[in-house]
């Protein structure tokens, strides 16, 4: 049996029991993410790719709407073994503005594991550190405005993108200091060797707080991970700092030839004014190893959060690549979270 479908009964188990549990230690929540975006799609590189015009969507990414989305349904589950540990569980199914999304992209996380005083074990589907490390730090995350598959950092599974499948993570906190170890098998056979390729996945990510800036390190390396391309190899390193309405973040990524095959500098500042207003402002820039690749990344937006469940946003987004030519959005969209339990108050 799979250890994807194995996890898969695990969580299912583990969320059938968590639900007779509801009434008593509230150990079962329900969390629904809706982003409906509308946007004008112009430029040279959306011409080549016959992408011009008006689109609904959920994100935009790689030339793509609909990809690197925010949507999604998240049933969490858990239940103590102890004073200090508890069972948890997490099915997250991707949803954007077509509906649940088909393939091995329909399933967001889907892992089961243990927590305590001690750390957090996760099996599963899972992200990877180097995605989560820094993820948040793009306020125009998920959206048609980010970052990230947009010149101004990576994407994809070994990105800030996708999940992992038979993957292994443990996080813990110590002191200030957070820390995540990720491992993953490389379940393919490796014709004459009688077994698995032994090509596994790992990585590893680092952040600490020092006053009000925020220093980060990640790592990925998935090469010949399932008999993909060699040197798929990402290195971040970044830092963070806050300031009254102020926010500036920036981090530097080196991606290897399986990946990207360049370097991602990111750069974006935010400022919050009034009531529940924040303006926000970005730029990237994507160095190639190889001639013609160079792009860069520009987005300028305006969020108002009408409360901790709803909010609008609009904006411009703008990349231009060497060869491939220019892409610009511009629109409109709204985030909605509908919740039970106390999905809200947990790390996700």
């Amino acid at each position: 049996m799979s250890l994807r479908l194995t996890c898969g009964l695990a969580v299912a188990s583990l969320l059938n029991v968590a639900a007779l549990a509801h009434a008593d230690d509230d150990e079962f929540s329900i969390l629904l993410r809706l982003q409906p975006e509308l946007v004008n799609v112009s430029g040279s590189a959306a011409g080549g790719q016959d992408r011009k015009g008006w689109y609904l969507t959920d994100g935009w990414g790689g030339g793509n709407k609909n990809s690197h989305n925010w949507g999604a349904l998240f049933i969490d589950g858990g239940f103590a073994i102890g004073e200090r540990s508890r069972i948890v569980g997490r099915l997250g199914l991707n949803i954007d503005m077509e509906g649940l999304k088909d393939g091995d992209a329909r399933e967001r996380e889907l892992e089961v594991g243990v927590e305590g005083p001690w750390g957090r074990l996760m099996l599963g589907r899972l992200e990877t550190p180097y995605k989560t490390a820094g993820l948040g730090w793009d306020p125009l995350n998920g959206s048609f405005l980010q970052a990230r598959a947009n010149f101004g950092r990576s994407g994809g599974a070994f990105g800030h993108g996708g999940y992992v499948d038979n993957a292994l993570s443990y996080s813990h906190r110590l002191g200030p200091l957070r820390f995540s170890l990720f491992g993953a098998v490389d379940d393919l056979s490796d014709l004459g060797s009688g077994g698995t390729s032994g090509n596994h996945a790992w990585g590893f990510s680092v952040l600490m707080p020092a006053g009000p800036v925020e220093l980060m390190v990640a790592r990925i390396d998935a090469s010949d991970f399932k008999q993909g391309p060699p040197q798929r190899t990402g290195s971040k390193l970044g830092l963070r700092w806050s300031g009254g309405p102020w926010g500036l973040a920036t981090h530097v990524e080196r991606r290897g030839r399986g990946l990207e095959h360049g370097d991602f500098y990111y750069l974006t500042g935010s400022y919050r004014f009034q009531q529940g207003w924040q303006m926000s402002a970005a730029v990237g820039r994507f160095s190639a190893r190889a001639n013609g690749r160079d792009a860069d990344y520009a987005a300028l937006a305006l969020r108002y959060q009408v409360d901790r469940r709803f909010s609008f946003h609009g904006g411009v987004r703008r990349n231009d690549q060497d060869i491939a030519g220019s892409e610009t959005l511009v629109g409109i969209g709204m985030r909605m979270i509908f919740a039970s339990g106390n999905l809200l108050a947990r790390k996700h």
